[in-house]
């Protein structure tokens, strides 16, 4: 039964919505094979309303290239080519409450969740077997809406010790169904997250890891809690975060690219790092409208990696050949083009084995295991550059250390600007092509606008400071 699930998200349906100008996104039904929880009846309705959600977060809107791109244009690791144009004014802090591709991410963040409530509140009673993998995408549907949860609210909130208590605006939190949620306040940023981690774990103990198959691009309970790890970090909860991290490492499941591998893995699926991905084909993600497009010369090109964060790689460390020489760039932009995602159906890798190493490796440090944090920031370290220097370091230069290799590691995967954020950092940009070099912390602009069009239809939710 699981098997077909697998079967038809790797098909990539597309997933076409409409929406009135009187409504807000909070209640839209998305228009999918099962539209009401009323309407499930089978398991085989459970499985296309799951696909239904992972089809709408694979969006070229969301995962498919905006939610990938904004936090790293926004950042210091990305510089504008000459030409730029797509996603500029992110680059340059002028984003407005009418912004399309903010309004585009809060539709596909509040379709995803209106479709797994439709999951979630199914109320399907089955026995055996089925009753099995009910509660497996039951449990999917939790995690899902908890990833998006924890999507939305780095997106419209601050980060989560912006505040003492995390007590400034998130997210609303719609956990019925769309017509409950028409009018919604925003919640806490406090309350948004403990709602992810209550979503992550439900998620975990409905998901029974020995039925399901070994797909990266479908939720497992470990892939799960490779994500409730990130979301201990960005809370600063340490202990979680150290613990969480290590069940995913010893689980076994997922394994460290050899040195040789690296660079050409983020063209494959499923290639034994990756936890978890979005993926595409040449069918379904169209060139230029993904990451990819607008990174390769031969669709936009507009963004190019900044000496910033390519003067950090040692010689000879294999994540230089994800960066790929274009002779027709001159100056400022010279010479470098971003390679990661070397054509256009390369998968989305949402979160792999190597940042669960720095993830543990951050949190050890600041609970004061420096020899444990050592240890899993030169795993990674020694993977790039097999000869290199081992980290003896102790302390805060330690902790500067691992952030560091958390930046060559994981460049242009979306995450540099809630890096920055979350270490209470702006954005200074050595090599600067932008019209805005210097961006300090705290500034209402390293979130997003909570669109226009929400604002004119929910008199309940609250506009972020600024726009």
């Amino acid at each position: 039964m699981m098997k077909n699930i697998y079967t038809k998200i790797l098909l990539g349906l597309m997933l076409i919505t409409s929406f009135s100008c009187s409504e807000s996104f909070l209640e839209i039904d998305p228009e999918q094979q099962v539209a009401t929880e009323d309407a499930i009846t089978s398991v085989d309705d459970l499985e296309s309303s799951i696909v239904g959600v992972y089809d709408i977060m694979s969006d070229n809107d969301y995962y498919g290239r905006y939610f990938v791109m904004i936090p790293d244009v926004m950042s210091d690791d990305v510089k504008q080519n000459s030409q730029a144009n797509r996603i500029k004014n992110y680059a340059e802090y002028v984003v407005t409450t009418d912004d399309a591709q903010a309004e585009d991410l809060w539709v596909r963040g509040y379709e995803a969740i209106n479709a797994a409530n439709t999951v979630i509140h199914s109320d399907l009673e089955l026995t055996g077997d089925d009753a099995d993998t009910r509660d497996i995408l039951v449990g999917t549907a939790y995690a899902l809406r908890g990833l998006v949860f924890f999507d939305m609210v780095r997106l419209f909130g601050q980060h989560y010790t912006y505040t003492s208590d995390a007590s400034h605006f998130g997210i609303p939190l719609p956990l019925e169904s769309p017509e409950a949620t028409a009018q919604m306040e925003r919640s806490t940023v406090a309350e948004v997250y403990a709602q992810v981690i209550s979503d992550m774990t439900t998620a975990i103990s409905l998901m029974d890891d020995s039925t399901l198959s070994g797909t990266t691009s479908t939720l497992s309970a470990n892939a799960v809690k490779a994500l409730l790890s990130r979301v201990y970090l960005y809370m600063e909860d340490w202990s979680n975060a150290e613990a969480m991290a290590t069940e995913v490492i010893d689980s076994g499941d997922y394994t460290l690219l050899t040195n040789a591998a690296y660079a050409d893995s983020f063209a494959l699926d499923a290639n034994g790092e990756t936890i978890f991905e979005f993926v595409y084909t040449d069918s379904d993600h169209f060139g230029s409208e993904s990451v990819a497009g607008l990174y390769l010369s031969n669709y936009y090109g507009d963004y190019l990696p900044s000496a910033d964060v390519l003067d950090l790689i040692p010689d000879g460390d294999a994540r230089n050949d994800l960066y790929i020489v274009d002779d027709g760039l001159t100056g400022d932009y010279a010479p470098f083009r971003v390679n990661k995602y070397p054509i256009a159906a390369t998968s989305t890798k949402v979160i792999r084995l190597s940042e669960i190493y720095l993830i543990r490796a951050e949190a050890r440090a600041e609970l004061g295991d420096d020899s444990g944090a050592q240890d899993d920031v030169n795993t990674i370290k020694t993977r790039g550059l097999p000869s290199a220097t081992l980290i003896t370091s102790t302390g805060d230069e330690l902790k500067e250390a691992i952030a560091t290799e958390r930046r060559i590691e994981l460049a242009f995967e979306g995450q540099r600007i809630w890096d920055l954020t979350r270490n209470k950092e702006g954005v200074e940009r050595t090599q600067c092509t932008s019209s805005v070099c210097t961006v300090s912390y705290p500034n209402d602009y390293f979130v997003l606008p909570i669109p226009q069009a929400e604002l004119d239809v929910n008199t309940e939710i609250t506009p972020n400071p600024g726009y």
